[in-house]
């Protein structure tokens, strides 16, 4: 029996195919990204969220990425220390900050997703566009209903 035949015998057949499926897109890139940017993967994920929508709370960050707030908070001392991103007081209320991202902090974040959706394409490739739309329907209407999960 080879390792892969575990797709065959796993009682949750579709969560561990895209778990699967994940960890080989996704870990080979966060290990390049390390080495060449000495990002770790909450700082990437910090910074996806600043690229996507400027003026978050941590909070937000970790509502949304399910993260700890212990993780995002180092995650944003660090992007912080590094020039990646700035911190203000909100405005209206003083006890919290406003996080986005810096002109610098843009950059790396665009170099890294570049290096993603190369892999990405790799690993599509063995789809045809038919069946890559198909997949992309199917895994956005599941993502939709993550809200109704819990």
């Amino acid at each position: 029996m080879k390792l892969i035949d575990i797709l065959d015998a796993t009682p949750f057949p579709i969560g561990y195919r895209i778990a699967f499926l994940t960890n080989f897109w996704r870990e080979p890139q966060l290990r390049k990204m390390e080495r060449e940017t000495g990002l770790i993967r909450p700082e990437l994920t910090v910074l996806m969220c600043l690229s996507f929508q400027r003026g978050l709370y941590a909070r937000d960050i970790c509502e949304v990425t399910e993260q700890p707030s212990n993780t995002v908070s180092r995650a944003v001392s660090s992007l912080e220390q590094k020039g990646f991103l700035l911190r203000e007081k909100d405005k209206v209320d003083t006890r919290r900050q406003v996080l986005n991202i810096t002109p610098e902090g843009q950059k790396v974040h665009d170099r890294i997703m570049i290096g993603f959706a190369t892999s990405e394409a790799k690993m599509l490739s063995a789809l045809n566009p038919n069946e890559r739309e198909t997949l992309l329907c199917l895994l956005d209407k599941i993502a939709r209903g993550v809200q109704d999960w819990r």
